[in-house]
């Protein structure tokens, strides 16, 4: 599939949330305008990489190679969903493709890293991918993973998909300087393409790409309905 033609396939899902949105009793993080970051994971990520996402996470479950279907299903409560419904939107999991998420903001950062500590160890030629946004980049585990993975070389690339905001509050509200040059104070390769990024974690050398996007649409969306159970 071509990088456009993803792209395309990420915004039709992510509309037809929209469409069905009365129907969504979970809350829903959609990545409207981030879809190009995505689209360079999927054309770069080996089947054998770790890819670990966001509470915005569904063109990245795509990119991994994930059952379009199985993700709606699980959206949707339904037992033939990924995770059986009970992961809803946020934290989506599948270990037959190396993927996972959370709904807690930074929360897999020191669980990609990890990984990637144990790739090395088991001489393993695949690498952890972790895909953070601004917000987890406030996160504690953050900077002690940057400082342990570039202390024992790990092959695991950061890919920061930064909109700018975190809920309402934007960057320059929340952070005093810019990301990249923070990180590179810690000894991590700065890339300039998930491309990039994830070639040098194959070398060996930890990496971090910031990609600056435009989220388009509300920060969350939840149906206000209750189901027909909960109803008095």
């Amino acid at each position: 599939m071509s990088r456009e033609a993803f792209i395309q396939r990420v915004k039709a899902f992510e509309h037809r949330l929209l469409d069905n949105m009365k129907d969504v009793f979970v809350p829903v993080h959609l990545s409207l305008g981030q879809e190009g970051v995505a689209a360079d994971l999927h054309e770069y990520l080996k089947p054998d990489d770790w890819l670990f996402s966001t509470h915005r996470n569904h063109g990245d479950y795509l990119a991994k190679g994930g059952s379009e279907q199985k993700l709606w299903d699980e959206i949707m409560g339904l037992e033939s969903g990924l995770n059986q419904g009970f992961a809803g939107s946020q934290g989506i999991s599948d270990k037959s493709i190396n993927f996972f998420s959370s709904a807690i903001v930074g929360a897999l950062v020191g669980v990609a890293t990890g990984t990637a500590y144990a790739l090395k160890l088991d001489g393993s030629k695949a690498i952890a991918v972790c895909v953070v946004g601004d917000g987890g980049m406030e996160a504690g585990v953050m900077w002690e993973s940057l400082n342990f993975s570039a202390l024992n070389r790990l092959p695991i690339a950061y890919i920061c998909v930064n909109n700018g905001k975190s809920v309402d509050a934007t960057i320059e509200e929340r952070q005093a300087t810019p990301l990249v040059p923070r990180v590179a104070t810690f000894g991590l390769n700065i890339a300039g393409s998930v491309q990039g990024a994830f070639a040098l974690a194959r070398s060996g050398r930890p990496s971090f790409y910031e990609a600056k996007v435009q989220l388009q649409g509300d920060h969350i969306y939840m149906s206000t309905l209750k189901p027909k159970e909960v109803i008095a």
